[in-house]
């Protein structure tokens, strides 16, 4: 007998949060903390490194808190386990960026830009991700909530599964991304840049269904 196929309405989302120490130690850095490539277990609060230029930076089981990253050049980011709180990666550069259960909370991530990009299990919460450039990105698991991606380049993203909590994609472009069981409700989509193929298996409320209806040409009565 063959078993039952599944369909939209089985797909359940589930996202792993970070796995953190219970204790960390204070990572002192003062007002410039120069060049760092690992920060493993640590509470990292204040730094300023700003412009940072720097072949690679891992971290691991880390709190940030009010951390300046805003302008650097990394060559490769591989975050594990972390949180970020109020940080500011505005127009940060990575040539290749592996997140695995981060939470970015209330932070800035105005003009990110991502080469080679693969998120699994990310949180970002009240974040200003307008003008970021993550074209061709991989996330699995992800979660927006209340955050802005207007003008967003999201071409050819894979966004299977990645649900979007009140975040407004104005003019975000998701041209040629998988979005099968990605979940829109409650966001703002009107002005966002998508084909009609590429919203097979999409999860939208009916007032989104109406905005996309005129992609397909449909007159609603």
């Amino acid at each position: 007998m063959k078993s039952p196929r599944k369909t939209n309405s089985d797909f359940v989302f589930k996202r792993d949060a970070p796995d953190l120490p219970r204790h960390l130690e204070p990572l002192e850095c003062g007002s410039s903390g120069g060049e760092i490539t690992l920060i493993e277990e640590r509470h990292v609060q204040d730094c300023d490194w700003t412009n940072t230029k720097t072949g690679a930076l891992r971290m691991e089981g880390s709190v940030l808190e009010r951390v300046q990253l805003a302008g650097g050049q990394l060559g490769s980011v591989v975050w594990r386990d972390v949180r970020l709180v109020g940080c500011d990666l505005a127009n940060l550069l990575a040539h290749r960026m592996t997140l695995v259960r981060v939470e970015l909370i209330d932070c800035r991530l105005t003009g990110l830009r991502a080469s080679s990009l693969d998120w699994q299990d990310v949180l970002v919460q009240n974040g200003d991700a307008r003008y970021a450039q993550l074209q061709g990105g991989n996330f699995r698991a992800c979660e927006f909530k209340t955050s802005n991606w207007q003008e967003a380049d999201l071409r050819g993203a894979d966004l299977s599964g990645a649900v979007f909590r009140s975040c407004d994609l104005t003019r975000a472009d998701l041209q040629s991304a998988k979005l099968n069981h990605a979940d829109f409700r409650g966001s703002e989509v009107e002005g966002m840049l998508v084909g009609v193929n590429d919203l097979r298996g999409t999860i939208v409320d009916p007032a989104q269904a109406m905005v996309f209806a005129r992609l397909l040409g449909l007159q609603i009565r």
